[in-house]
């Protein structure tokens, strides 16, 4: 496996994210090696926390919306496939692939040093890094009070009904906060659910989100660059800090 295929395999095994120090503390490879592949912005970024420095996984490659595209550099794959999801057996109804090893997809993974991802390390991958897979969060829910805030489409809207402060991690703890901060509240699960996301990667919607693209964080919120992180490993809960650099 070369050195920046076992740093996606890591990354994205562990949510989408490491230690820098105790990736080098496990890795075989030399350490230029895993410094020059760490170096490469378009796949991977840090962020500082309490001195110790974490490796985000980033990609360009995105799923393919084109029927019938003959060829280009992303996934021709079915993204409800990839969820588990598709109502569709085997793909024989659906309009998209559904062999993610397929001889193409295998190319476009390998370009990419994608190709041992399993399916969740991928769907991880895609969601933290592709904004559009997601629903976006209700600006006017975030607005005004009462169960959905100024938000004009009430229970029928397909945004998602979460505290925007809560996601950029600016909810401050000690302030009585009237809008929702669970993921499984029956509005928010219903809006990602039907976007097909299954309900094991509900739990890490909330990472999702704050390591997805700049544009769902306010301007107000990119000003301030400290995160508050909540993930949850196992029966640990782990929150911590983290400052972009």
């Amino acid at each position: 496996m070369d050195t920046t295929a076992l740093v996606y395999k890591i990354l994205c095994a562990h949510n989408g994210y490491f230690e820098l120090e105790e990736m080098r503390a496990n890795f075989s490879t030399p350490e230029d090696d895993l410094e020059s592949v760490l170096g490469n912005q378009d796949m991977f970024t840090s962020a500082v926390f309490e001195g110790n420095k974490l490796i985000f996984a980033k990609t360009k490659m995105r799923l393919c919306r084109d029927k019938e595209c003959n060829g280009c550099s992303n996934l021709h794959l079915c993204i409800f496939y990839l969820y588990g999801t598709c109502r569709f057996n085997e793909g024989q109804r659906c309009h998209f692939c559904h062999e993610l090893t397929s001889e193409y997809n295998i190319r476009v993974l390998r370009e990419h040093h994608l190709e041992k991802l399993d399916k969740r390390e991928l769907c991880i991958l895609l969601l933290q890094n592709d904004n559009t897979l997601l629903p976006p969060v209700c600006f006017t829910y975030n607005k005004g009070s009462g169960e959905y805030g100024y938000c004009p489409d009430k229970e029928k809207c397909r945004r998602l009904h979460v505290c925007q402060r809560y996601i950029t991690g600016t909810c401050a703890a000690d302030v009585d906060c009237d809008r929702s901060h669970d993921f499984y509240e029956p509005h928010p699960l219903n809006t990602l659910q039907q976007r097909g996301v299954p309900n094991e990667l509900v739990a890490s919607m909330l990472y999702t989100y704050r390591n997805n693209q700049p544009d769902r964080i306010s301007k107000e919120t990119k000003r301030k660059v400290l995160f508050l992180y909540c993930h949850t490993f196992g029966h640990h809960r782990n929150t911590f800090y983290i400052q972009y650099k």
